[in-house]
């Protein structure tokens, strides 16, 4: 019987996974994400291919298959399961029991322990404009590639939960996240660049650096940082959103991952084009309608996603994908000269555009949050950090040390992070190194 069927369940479950490609790359993103599809395209014709084949092979191969196949389908599904129904540690459960406690004597409220997916299905009932968080990419607008900057716009946006609550925040005309009106302001006194710690990860405006700097300077300023963001794509923001009267531009670094970041970003093409030619735009301000119908639809399929990610194999594939990015990142350590030198060139531009603009450029160098009692200078800072202040220098572009300025008296480092935990920083630390900088700033 198994014999029988090998084949024509082979013809399926080809053409039915060729049939899902062609409806999510053709009709739901109506060939945005085209791209992004191709390897599942090259698949669909490598089984349709093997299942034509199996009408040529005998029965006892067919058995073999037929075995092997369904070894791998129960074994792959039985591992899926486990890692959707697998515990937290021992450890892990400490920490969340410790984290509920505290956070229960300090708000007399519970720890929201739902997922992002949960929160966003909850908040989108109240108001269904909401969208998740979520990364910028490339996609086709208007039959051209681009890459998006941010988020959607004018949008609740659902971001992260490391203090015991899951942030909002309502999304500017750009996506970015500051009120919609400080982009009317004539003049600016400072706008930010920078990842998801200029973003504002993990607390709600007006926490996030930016919006403290509005507040001491009592000016307008703008927040341009966006999460996962690198140094190649803060230049390109500033290349498509710094307002001509800027007096100062603040260029925030994260020592624990811009430069994995900047080497994911050196393979873009369209990102490129910012380092090759300094005219190079993608006039995406005026894009912004057209990219907030894309980013939707991909909020849609992503939420719908959800819904049979067991199906899809989730979890394992999640793991696989970690692991090879593992390995890769292992085999790249030997690339970190080229990452410095293309550092060194984009802030190079960045000085040179701070200069065309008539603005004051600042480097701001946070350190990764990995404090711990007996340590005052991350371990993962401390193998590039002299390299990087030394372009700085050369460059002749002021230099803020946070980890000088705010975290290197303190007798406890970590009170300015959630739960005294790795991780963004908690209200108190956003203002702090707020205050850093602005002292610092005033000095100039």
């Amino acid at each position: 019987m198994i014999k029988k069927l090998f084949t024509p369940v082979c013809i399926f479950i080809s053409l039915l996974f060729l049939a899902y490609v062609l409806y999510k790359s053709e009709i739901i993103f109506a060939g945005s994400y085209r791209e992004h599809y191709y390897k599942h395209y090259i698949l669909s014709f490598i089984l349709i291919t093997f299942s034509i084949c199996t009408f040529y092979i005998n029965r006892e191969i067919k058995e073999y298959l037929s075995i092997i196949f369904l070894s791998i389908f129960f074994s792959a599904y039985s591992f899926e399961f486990y890692l959707d129904n697998s515990l937290k540690s021992k450890e892990e459960l400490k920490i969340l029991e410790i984290k509920k406690d505290i956070y229960k004597n300090k708000t007399g409220k519970e720890y929201d322990e739902r997922s992002p997916h949960q929160v966003y299905k909850d908040l989108i009932k109240k108001d269904t404009n909401t969208v998740p968080f979520f990364y910028p990419s490339k996609m086709n607008i208007r039959n051209k590639e681009i890459y998006s900057l941010a988020g959607i716009s004018n949008s609740p946006t659902v971001f992260c939960n490391e203090n015991g609550y899951y942030s909002t925040y309502e999304s500017d005309r750009y996506g970015f996240n500051n009120p919609d009106d400080e982009w009317d302001s004539d003049e600016f006194e400072f706008v930010f660049v920078g990842d998801s710690f200029t973003h504002g990860a993990c607390v709600n405006r007006p926490n996030d650096i930016p919006s403290v700097l509005r507040e001491l300077s009592n000016k307008s300023t703008l927040n341009l940082g966006y999460g996962r963001n690198g140094p190649l794509i803060e230049y390109a923001v500033l290349r498509e959103y710094l307002p001509k009267k800027t007096k100062n531009i603040v260029f925030m670094y994260y020592g624990g991952n811009d430069l994995t970041n900047l080497n994911e970003e050196l393979n873009h093409k369209i990102l490129l084009k910012y380092l090759d030619d300094q005219k190079f735009s993608q006039n995406i301000k005026s894009l912004q309608n057209v990219i907030d119908v894309e980013l939707r639809k991909h909020v849609k399929s992503r939420s719908e996603a959800f819904s049979y990610s067991f199906i899809k194999l989730t979890l394992l594939r999640t793991k696989l994908k970690r692991n090879i990015l593992i390995n890769k990142k292992i085999k790249k350590e030997k690339k970190e000269k080229f990452k410095l030198d293309q550092l060194e060139k984009i802030l190079f531009l960045t000085k040179k555009l701070s200069i065309e603009n008539n603005s004051k450029l600042y480097f701001v160098y946070l350190s990764a949050p990995r404090y711990t009692a007996n340590e005052t200078q991350p371990k993962d800072d401390l193998k590039y950090f002299k390299d990087i202040k030394s372009i700085v220098e050369k460059l002749e572009i002021n230099f803020i040390d946070i980890h000088k300025k705010v975290f290197k008296n303190k007798k406890n480092p970590l009170e300015l992070f959630p739960f005294e935990l790795s991780g963004h920083y908690n209200v108190k630390g956003y203002r702090e190194i707020a205050e850093a900088i602005y002292k610092d700033i005033s000095k100039y």
